[in-house]
């Protein structure tokens, strides 16, 4: 940018109008001499042959050629790249709305959706960028139609070409440096559009869900009847129980039983509430109620070595639970026999005794008619006697009160998963989870053909008229089977274990060491589930069927994160327009960008503000913000004279 001082002296003291006058008269035109020569040469005489032939040169009209369409002088690349953009954003909406909510299984392509809506951005981004920095440019040349700071031109310059020095004209107006309120929008813009692409990242997101499978295989078993009679299973020996049931039971005393699971070979699957036959048990601890009368035996064989104050210890007892069940211990072991530690003035007695005593089908709890009855009677701790307590009758045993009935279980409404099963950890891993039972009570057995063969089944009813807890009020067993349950459980819960006698156990199996080291109620629940299970999954049931369901990954929009996609796109919009605009009304030419214009342009500045001699890019900076300059538009050279 050339400087000129206004008051130096000019060529012969011409002013530099008339110089430019000069110059333009004295300058050759082509044109015209070619018209010159034309008009000199237009008439030649020829002889040939002796005749005089009058020739004439083809005029030639050099027609002045039509400038074409100004596309860097106009707004056409800016209109084109915003329109670019608006493309591209538009496109991005349709392609999230096309995808969002669908299966990530359906997409086909190599690229992935976030691969897509990252390019998609990319193009938006960049055919932004092209129109904001165009308008940042033309935003420069604008700003000098009134007097400005001669470095706001280097400012605008350095934020049209990237966000550093937008970030600067933006700390600047922070600061009281008025650069206009366009610039800020330009510079804001292209700061933003750093993070639209983060921004971009953000949008999809690949969370799981359950949706329904078709032909899927979702089945859970039940049954409100059982006949053994017509099937493979049922046994041969008269009175006896078929081996699925007889095993069911062993299974479940022995916590071997594996629960019955539904059939299921989707992720997981959904079942409603049904109602099954059912073996329930319920078990009571009675020791407090357990009535005991105890006497002083005739003669103990440690008497001879304890002191006199024990031969009045009442070691006879016989105890009656709240039930009426009855049994007797007639007398303690003694040290002699290694049962106890008998000194002058105490005695400890070891017990040793466990029994199961069933009995058949009276009146237990609020049970009916049970299968059968039991109790068990745990005398495993020591009974110490001292002097002091040398006429107290002895400790109770522990005695338990159990029943095994016929009942209807209802199943709850439940989710299944496979696999998950009785893991530890798992909420309700069990398959199906039972909400409520209710006993049933045979209806049509008669107590003369109770041990006979009958073709008809048993069938049941809840007690005292009540309603089933199924909607179909039907339930049955066949006669057969119904008869062997009570026999063959008598025979395994008639067990006996005491140290140093022979011992009665169970016909079946030696079952007294299971049946004692467990917890009664826990063994004859886990038998329970076990039998009803077998009842469940018996050819005369039927199938509930469920909903299968898979866990699939989907595609989620997360339509928060396009906003400033959007802003900064509808922003250079606006940037633009109100560029364009600005610059018409002030009739400014479309240099924007350019810096060549600069290069042809005269600065016209004070003697004192002189910055030829310069050689300090501080100084020179710290001039050019104290310079206020407005640029001059007319017929001569490209100025900038300082206000």
């Amino acid at each position: 940018m050339a400087t000129h001082p206004p008051y130096s002296a000019l060529h012969d003291s011409q002013s530099e109008s008339d110089l430019e006058v000069d110059r333009f008269e004295n300058q050759a035109s082509p044109r015209m001499s070619v018209h010159r020569h034309a008009s000199e040469t237009e008439m030649r005489v020829s002889e040939i042959d002796g005749m005089t032939v009058h020739t004439q040169d083809p005029q030639t009209d050099t027609e002045t050629k039509r400038p074409g369409f100004d596309w860097s002088g106009s707004w056409a690349w800016e209109i084109g790249s915003v329109t670019l953009a608006v493309v591209g954003l538009v496109l991005l909406v349709a392609f999230l709305v096309k995808i969002n909510n669908t299966s990530y299984e359906t997409w086909q392509y190599t690229a992935s959706p976030n691969t897509v809506v990252s390019i998609i951005v990319t193009i938006t981004k960049a055919a932004v960028l092209v129109s904001v920095s165009s308008c940042l440019g033309q935003l420069k040349w604008n700003l000098f139609q009134n007097p400005a700071p001669l470095y706001h031109m280097q400012v605008i310059d350095q934020a049209s070409r990237g966000p550093w020095g937008s970030l600067e004209v933006l700390l600047r107006g922070i600061f009281g440096s008025n650069t206009g309120s366009l610039t800020y929008v330009g510079a804001s813009l292209t700061v933003l559009a750093l993070a639209v692409d983060p921004f971009a990242q953000q949008i999809l997101t690949f969370p799981s869900r359950t949706v329904a499978t078709l032909n899927a295989t979702a089945f859970a078993q039940t049954s409100q009847q059982w006949d053994s009679t017509t099937d493979s299973d049922a046994s041969d020996v008269f009175l006896e129980l078929p081996p699925t049931l007889l095993t069911a039971i062993m299974s479940g005393i022995l916590q071997t039983h594996s629960p019955l699971e539904p059939r299921c070979d989707a992720t997981f699957c959904e079942f409603p509430e049904f109602v099954a036959l059912a073996m329930c048990s319920k078990c009571e601890d009675v020791t407090s109620r357990t009535n005991q009368k105890c006497q002083v035996p005739e003669y103990s064989a440690f008497w001879d070595r304890a002191h006199p104050a024990f031969r009045e210890t009442p070691t006879n007892c016989s105890y009656q639970s709240p039930n009426s069940f009855s049994f007797d211990f007639v007398r303690f072991y003694s040290a002699s026999y290694g049962f106890g530690n008998v000194t002058y003035d105490n005695i400890t007695f070891q017990m040793y005794h466990w029994s199961s005593l069933p009995r058949k089908s009276d009146p237990i709890f609020d049970i009916q008619t049970p299968i059968v009855s039991l109790i068990e009677i745990d005398y495993t701790n020591p009974v110490f006697y001292t002097l002091s307590n040398a006429t107290a009758p002895p400790t109770k045993p522990l005695v338990t009160e159990c029943a095994v009935y016929f009942c209807e279980r209802r199943y709850s409404a439940s989710s299944y998963l496979p696999g998950t099963q009785n893991l530890p950890g798992i909420q309700n891993s069990r398959p199906m989870h039972v909400v409520d039972t209710q006993q049933l009570i045979a209806t049509d057995v008669p107590e003369e053909s109770r041990y006979s063969y009958s073709p008809y089944p048993v069938h049941f009813t809840p007690p005292n008229g009540s309603a089933t807890l199924s909607k179909i009020p039907s339930y049955s067993i066949d006669h057969r089977t119904f008869n062997s349950f009570e026999p063959a459980m008598m025979r395994i819960f008639n067990s006996t274990t005491f140290a140093g006698e022979e011992v009665s156990t169970s016909e079946v199996l030696n079952l007294a060491t299971f049946l004692r080291k467990g917890n009664l109620s826990q063994l004859l629940d886990s038998m329970s589930t076990s039998v009803t299970d077998a009842l469940r999954a018996n050819g005369q049931g039927k199938q509930i069927l469920g909903k299968a369901f898979r866990v699939e990954t989907f595609i989620y929009v997360r339509w928060p994160w396009i906003i400033l996609p959007v802003t900064v796109t509808l922003g250079s919009i606006a940037l633009l327009l109100g560029t364009i605009i600005g610059s018409k009304h002030r009739k400014v030419m479309l240099w924007k960008c350019m810096v060549l214009p600069l290069l042809s342009s005269h600065l016209y500045t004070t003697p004192e503000n002189e910055i030829v001699s310069v050689r300090s890019v501080d100084r020179m900076t710290n001039k050019w913000k104290k310079m206020r300059a407005v640029m001059v538009q007319d017929e001569g050279p490209l100025t900038f004279r300082e206000k």
